[in-house]
């Protein structure tokens, strides 16, 4: 396997996950990657002195009980000289007189709703039972479940039992659906007010539960520091890595792929090629549509059941050393209603970065707000984008409204927000060709089944797949873990070739006997 040469096609968190693996497995690997840095979506950015982070509002896996622990540690993500960061509550909502805080500690979360909320005590039981049942969620480690075989699902499965209850419970239900099921308004507030209300109820209560759990933590360095720590491994592993060079097309003949064609008219030849570029590029240029694994093509085909979320996106830092009366954290308050896109929102949730003393000091603090938006947002914005002047009025105007809706909660901040950065859903596309600028994978839809494609290509014998979009309600995860399963395809497709050639089994490449 020495000295085979594996082309890796973005440099994402799964594309430096596969090249990691595959050096381990003795390949040669080249990284090209069409931005100046790595990272994809996984990134930060420094403006007028403040650091924004753009990924990371928790890592899944920072449990060293957690098999993705192991994973993260492998690709130089965290290490025992990593200190991670521990929120103490998942998010806080903020209305009138009334808090309530998604504690990590789930008893003290429990006590406090009990207290707001007597009169729901049994549905909150019910609540905060299954956020700890789901405690139990993993993701796949070691294979991906499109390539298990019964036994092995089933064994995996075992293994999350207690989330079967959940999905009993919640299972056929949205995040409104959830929120109904409450009486206390300032309750049914806070479980609609974080997610997109048709999001699944389990993927709310598997998300808090990441917190309860212990596996949700934020790693030193932020998105950056991360990545860069990934690139570091990647390199001293003996790994190249080629920025600013954007691949537009994979040369195949009959059933391989034989080079890889650059926007520059380069051409690199390779045994392997793994594409780590969202699908809607791989698909959409770098390959033909008819190698797409009938799962994927079902998320993208069946619009109504596998849905996408981005987000219009405001930073301000935060003037002075004073208290700005926001807690660490992510806060959702109600407001009064604003327009982004083709939604009204009549909330406005706030993210406060303080707990990275390098990349947030006192004095340098940042305050960040995420607006979701949906494909028809998208729609909205890309068609905004072509005229410059208002696209920029735009986001101008919707930075004023967010401005005033947050000094107005927050009267400490009053003159003391700078406007650092404004960028909507366009901007993920343009920068990562993401599909209709999502920053996470499809999430299926209420009487839709969550599904993941396979990692290899069909019909291309040295071609496979790493991303986060091979599964639904994917993410950082997803992202490294399919890059470890891409790199098991390539020893996998390897050795079924060198085996082919001994045998003269081998057709359809030139090699025929």
């Amino acid at each position: 396997m020495k000295h085979k040469k594996t082309v890796i096609i973005g440099g994402g968190i799964a594309g430096l996950s596969a090249g990691i693996y595959c050096l381990k497995n003795g390949y040669d690997v080249v990284l090209y990657e069409k931005n100046a840095a790595v990272g994809g979506e996984c990134t930060g950015w420094d403006r007028r002195g403040y650091h924004i982070d753009n990924c990371i509002h928790w890592l899944t896996g920072c449990n060293p009980a957690d098999d993705l622990y192991k994973i993260w540690r492998e690709v130089g993500a965290i290490d025992d000289d990593v200190a991670l960061y521990r929120e103490p509550c998942f998010y806080t909502l903020e209305s009138g007189d009334q808090t309530l805080h998604f504690w990590s500690d789930i008893e003290k979360a429990r006590r406090e709703f009990l207290a707001a909320a007597p009169e729901d005590e049994a549905e909150l039981n019910r609540f905060f039972d299954s956020v700890k049942m789901a405690e139990a969620v993993r993701v796949p480690c070691e294979k991906s479940l499109a390539d298990m075989n019964f036994i092995e699902y089933m064994r995996f499965g075992m293994r999350m039992a207690e989330m079967g209850k959940v999905i009993r419970e919640y299972g056929n239900d949205t995040v409104a659906d959830l929120a109904d099921r409450f009486r206390n308004g300032c309750v049914r507030e806070m479980m609609r007010s974080y997610f997109n209300e048709s999001y699944k109820a389990t993927a709310l209560i598997s998300s808090y539960a990441f917190y309860t759990g212990g596996t949700a933590g934020i790693p030193a360095g932020g998105s950056v520091g991360m990545v860069s720590r990934i690139a570091d491994r990647f390199r001293k592993l003996g790994g190249k890595i080629c920025t600013n060079t954007c691949a537009v097309k994979i040369n195949t003949y009959k059933n391989r792929a034989k080079s890889v064609s650059f926007a520059d008219g380069s051409q690199v030849e390779c045994d392997f090629v793994i594409c780590a570029a969202d699908p809607a590029v791989t698909f959409g240029g770098l390959l033909d549509q008819r190698y797409m694994d009938r799962n994927l093509r079902k998320m993208y085909e069946a619009k109504s059941g596998y849905r996408v979320s981005s987000t219009f996106h405001v930073s301000f830092g935060v003037v002075g050393e004073e208290d700005c009366g926001i807690e660490s954290g992510s806060t959702v308050c109600p407001c009064k209603s604003y327009t982004v896109g083709t939604h009204k929102f009549e909330s406005v949730a706030v993210r406060m970065y303080d707990y990275d003393k390098t990349l947030f000091p006192r004095d340098r603090r940042v305050i960040q707000c995420n607006i979701l938006q949906d494909v028809a947002d998208y729609e909205y914005w890309r068609a905004l984008y072509d005229d410059k002047k208002r696209y920029r009025a735009e986001k101008q105007r919707i930075a004023e409204t967010i401005t005033a809706r947050i000094t107005g909660l927050f009267p400490e901040l009053a003159n003391r927000l700078i406007l650092l950065d404004t960028y909507s859903p366009v901007t993920f596309t343009e920068w990562c060709g993401a599909y209709k600028g999502a920053y996470m994978s499809f999430y299926e839809q209420k009487g839709y089944k969550s599904l993941t494609a396979k990692n290899s290509v069909r019909g291309l014998k040295n071609v496979v797949l790493a991303s986060q979009w091979l599964t639904t309600n994917g993410g950082l995860p997803i992202a490294v873990t399919s890059g470890k399963f891409a790199a098991a395809c390539i020893r996998a497709a390897d050795k079924g070739h060198i085996m082919e050639k001994k045998t003269g089994l081998c057709k359809g490449d030139g090699n025929e006997r």
